[in-house]
């Protein structure tokens, strides 16, 4: 996503990886840069990425501990609640072993 895009819910979702993102952050809340890349199946490079244009869209929020960075969905955000509540409801059927 561009610098000057528009944060619709169509280019939030366009890519599988920012999704695989959103459904991670929703069930565990908070996690590392490295450990959310880790259970993305993601590179750390295509994990910073996605989750710089999330936070550019006001859908996660970071934390800087010195070199550790904390990302968690911003739940005071309407309508990333609204995302989360769609992905929990999505995924509810579904073996919590073989959720991302």
């Amino acid at each position: 996503m561009s610098e000057n895009q528009e944060y619709n819910l169509d280019k939030i979702l366009t890519s599988s990886g920012r999704i695989r993102i959103i459904s991670l952050l929703s069930r565990v809340e908070e996690l590392h840069l490295t450990e959310i890349a880790r259970r993305t199946d993601q590179s750390y490079t295509s994990t910073e990425r996605h989750l710089t244009d999330l936070a550019k869209a006001s859908v996660v929020e970071e934390r800087d501990y010195g070199r550790i960075r904390i990302f968690q969905l911003k739940l005071d955000n309407p309508k990333v609640k609204m995302l989360k509540d769609l992905v929990l409801a999505w995924n509810h059927e579904l073996d919590p072993k073989t959720l991302i």
